[in-house]
């Protein structure tokens, strides 16, 4: 029963009744593997045929360009699904890298055996509403990245984290570096506006613990 509540706390269960947990676990092959901070899960092209649940630490979503500028799409935190998108494609090839923001844990459950397990119809549905909660993220992404003004970037970031926590102090899961990228915007820029802001009363931060006032 090792690692049943990482399943569960990913949200994979969520359509089936807690009786039927054990029974649906028990028909699915699950396996993990640890990583360091900065080791990739997966590179751009990987194919990716497992569901991927950071069961401790983090993951960001990266994309590299020639000129070696990186920017972030996502991070993934701890209870996620990291490339769900991709396992679900008919490709199954990563466009992106998926890069360890720190040591991390993935636990990893086969596509197949979850087809193969007659509580298939139940899980499939539940992944095609987990899929749209993260169209809903990438259109939170859109809205941040559609405003010119960094302070206008940094502000509806910060209120989509404190809107999903329910709580005015939220934790950031990257540096200022990966902010920056995450932002797209220039790490020296993304600090001096924050210290603005910390000046004028509008936010308070030590390292990555941001309170909006």
């Amino acid at each position: 029963m090792k690692y049943l509540e990482s399943v569960i706390n990913s949200g994979l269960f969520s359509n089936l009744k807690k009786s039927e947990y054990i029974d649906a676990f028990e028909q699915l092959v699950v396996t993990n593997k640890t990583y360091k901070k900065g080791e990739a899960v997966f590179y751009e092209g990987d194919l990716i045929s497992n569901i991927c649940v950071v069961n401790r630490g983090s993951v960001c979503g990266e994309k590299t360009y020639r000129d070696g500028e990186v920017h972030i799409i996502e991070v993934f935190e701890e209870g996620t699904i990291l490339g769900l998108e991709v396992t679900l494609s008919k490709t199954r090839k990563a466009a992106v890298d998926y890069i360890c923001n720190e040591d991390t844990e993935i636990v990893f459950v086969s596509m197949s055996s979850i087809t193969k397990s007659k509580y298939a119809p139940k899980i499939q549905a539940t992944l095609t509403y987990i899929l749209a909660d993260n169209n809903i993220r990438m259109a939170n992404k859109i809205e941040i990245l559609a405003k010119r003004g960094l302070r206008e970037r940094i502000l509806i970031y910060l209120n989509i984290l404190s809107k999903k926590s329910g709580t005015n102090t939220v934790t950031v899961r990257m540096n200022r570096e990966q902010l920056a990228q995450y932002l797209c915007v220039n790490r020296s820029a993304l600090s001096n506006e924050l210290n603005k802001l910390k000046k004028e009363g509008v936010l308070d931060f030590k390292k990555d613990k941001f309170t909006i006032l």
